[in-house]
């Protein structure tokens, strides 16, 4: 944990006024850690607004407060900016490029767990090693304020504990994250709520898009991969995070050590990669780091989970095979 967990404490104490930012394209472990810290703050009598970059998929429809989230931000004279699940502003897309000198006037507290450098007036408390930011929170504030929590927000921490971890398959550190989540459940964390909502739950459009996934998956060496157009998405009326259910799918394929989801998005092109937590024959005999690979394609990740994005250049289909050529010769170099 970040060194200056002691005086973000009291910079978030004194605070009565305070705004929570989550990142673009929100998934459940940023939403949740929002709205699990927001409540917490709420409880000590502090006025918290919400606010996020673009409008959350509609798969966390069935989250309470939700719809609290704003996509417009209002630039008041709050009295401390709290981001969640991201360090730089540049994730926070069209809120930070309309006025960027407010955010450097104003005193910032990160919660995070990516790989990265955050601003640099900002108190950051990140655990790298954690497998959400829920967990960092749940760790920081029960420490601190154990009876403020009730059913709801040992709800939300467990959400999003469970959705960063694929639902309990992808942590590491397995004694940390169950001594939490049961810790959680006996706060009253409703486990049901995302067993029921996310992992039973699909649109049929979800499963027709996923057999298109399906259909056009292929492998190169150790990396299996698909491709869609973000064109395809209106045509089946679903949202990216309805569309990444097909990355949880083929990461359940036997043999290939990586898989990726590929996705043409306006003039670039966005790529998810994820490791199977395995040995294999690297020039290590190691465990491949999606987070080296993504470093060398100017992105950032963790060591099972990646993200990067390059620039549009020709024809969508045609760049792919090039990509992944390169990862699998990064990988090869570990």
């Amino acid at each position: 944990m970040h060194k200056n967990v002691s005086i973000g404490k009291h910079t978030i104490e004194n605070a009565k006024k305070i705004a929570i930012f989550g990142h673009m394209s929100p998934d459940g472990d940023c939403i949740w850690a929002m709205l699990g810290l927001g409540k917490l703050l709420e409880k000590q009598k502090k006025n918290i607004s919400y606010f996020v970059p673009n409008k959350p998929s509609k798969i966390f429809d069935f989250v309470k407060n939700i719809k609290r989230l704003k996509s417009n931000f209002d630039y008041k004279n709050y009295d401390l900016l709290i981001f969640v699940d991201f360090t730089g502003i540049n994730r926070m897309g069209i809120i930070s490029q309309v006025n960027p000198e407010y955010f450097e006037k104003k005193p910032i507290v990160i919660f995070d767990h990516h790989i990265g450098n955050g601003l640099e007036h900002g108190i950051v408390i990140k655990d790298v090693k954690s497998i959400s930011t829920c967990e960092i929170l749940f760790e920081y504030t029960y420490k601190r304020w154990p009876h403020l929590y009730d059913k709801e927000i040992a709800t939300y921490f467990y959400l999003g504990i469970s959705s960063d971890s694929g639902n309990f398959l992808f942590e590491e550190d397995h004694i940390r994250t169950f001594s939490n989540v049961v810790k959680l459940l006996k706060l009253g964390a409703d486990k049901d709520l995302v067993v029921n909502n996310l992992i039973r739950k699909r649109s049929l459009n979800a499963i027709k898009f996923l057999q298109l996934l399906l259909n056009r998956i292929q492998q190169k060496q150790e990396l299996l991969y698909t491709y869609y157009d973000e064109d395809e998405l209106e045509k089946y009326n679903i949202d990216q995070e309805e569309a990444a259910y097909g990355l949880h799918i083929i990461q359940n394929i036997d043999g290939p050590q990586m898989v990726l989801l590929v996705r043409k998005i306006g003039n670039t092109i966005k790529w998810s990669l994820r490791a199977k937590n395995m040995e294999w024959e690297s020039r290590s005999k190691g465990k491949i780091d999606c987070n080296k690979i993504a470093k060398a394609l100017w992105w950032w990740g963790h060591r099972l989970a990646a993200w990067f994005a390059v620039p549009l250049n020709g024809d969508f289909e045609q760049q792919i095979p090039t990509i992944v050529h390169y990862i699998n010769k990064i990988a090869k170099t570990q």
